[in-house]
């Protein structure tokens, strides 16, 4: 495993290579725009250079990105009202999120990513068939307007609401829509999937849930792994991370989790909150402390 962390990139991209090795990583995820907001960095080249050559120097890698939070491929394709009404001003949420996805693809070309993290998005109204149909189209448009090898990583949620992608025959559907099977790959959270109602932190539940994944989607596509705990109770379609052990999920479901076998080898990403200010040094100890007692329960 290749343990990292979601961290800041402020003053700069290539501080995140700097704040990562801070904390002991050796992979790395980050914002490469600011996640609430439409308007796109633009990130300097000397910025980006810095990044790649840093990057290569620690030997920190995979490196991946996550989507900013406004994207939503799901939305229907049409002007809905943006702000106040008296404003009148509006948003086709869908065309502006191929643009920023498209976006997000150019800058992780620029920077050698792997991937961009990216949360499928929601039905709003429409029938989940409609929804899929639309992201799986979305991620084509975006991945055919920028041809290299950063791909698009789709991730599993919470269940809130009409989001999609709670379960991995939702997560197969869209990528079969999307197409581009070389670019396209899946990334699983597990606070997500506790909250989902999948019981990865039972004795031999990942083990069940693994199988299952791999049945539906192919464990040869999963390419990231989120490693949060949960602050909410199993099953409750709410996405609050806690810290490793901190949370409901369990030193002992990490364990579970970490020692699995087809997890071995994977970029293993932090969203923790810390003291509060994210990842730290501390939850990266407790997660290679917890992987290598899982590895020894599994021996």
């Amino acid at each position: 495993m290749r343990f990292g962390a979601h961290v800041s990139s402020s003053g700069g991209i290539s501080n995140a290579i700097d704040r990562g090795q801070a904390i002991g990583c050796e992979s790395l995820q980050v914002f490469t725009h600011n996640p609430r907001t439409w308007k796109p960095i633009n990130h300097k080249p000397e910025e980006i250079a810095a990044f790649r050559e840093k990057a290569a120097d620690a030997g920190m890698g995979p490196l991946v990105s996550h989507g900013l939070y406004l994207m939503n491929l799901g939305a229907p394709d049409r002007e809905v009202p943006t702000g106040p009404p008296a404003k009148g001003k509006t948003r086709n949420i869908y065309r502006s999120s191929i643009e920023s996805l498209t976006q997000h693809l150019e800058i992780g070309e620029a920077l050698g990513l792997e991937g961009i993290v990216l949360h499928v998005g929601s039905s709003k109204g429409s029938t989940t068939d409609e929804a899929i149909t639309r992201i799986g189209a979305g991620i084509a448009e975006a991945l055919d307007a920028v041809p290299g090898t950063c791909g698009i990583y789709l991730e599993n949620t919470a269940g809130a609401g009409d989001t999609i992608g709670r379960t991995f025959e939702q997560l197969r559907a869209v990528a079969d829509a999307a197409g581009h099977p070389d670019r396209v790959g899946f990334c699983l959270d597990t606070q997500h999937m506790f909250a989902s109602g999948f019981p990865i932190h039972e004795d031999g539940g990942i083990d069940r849930v693994l199988a299952d994944f791999d049945d539906v989607v192919g464990l040869d596509r999963l390419k990231c792994l989120h490693l949060n705990d949960s602050k909410t109770e199993f099953g409750s379609n709410r996405d609050r991370h806690e810290n490793l052990g901190d949370g409901l999920i369990g030193e002992d479901g990490f364990r579970r989790i970490l020692g699995h076998p087809a997890l071995q080898g994977l970029p293993v990403i932090l969203e923790v909150p810390g003291s509060g200010e994210g990842p730290d040094s501390d939850n990266m100890q407790r997660a290679r402390r917890l992987h290598e007692e899982g590895l020894a329960l599994r021996s």
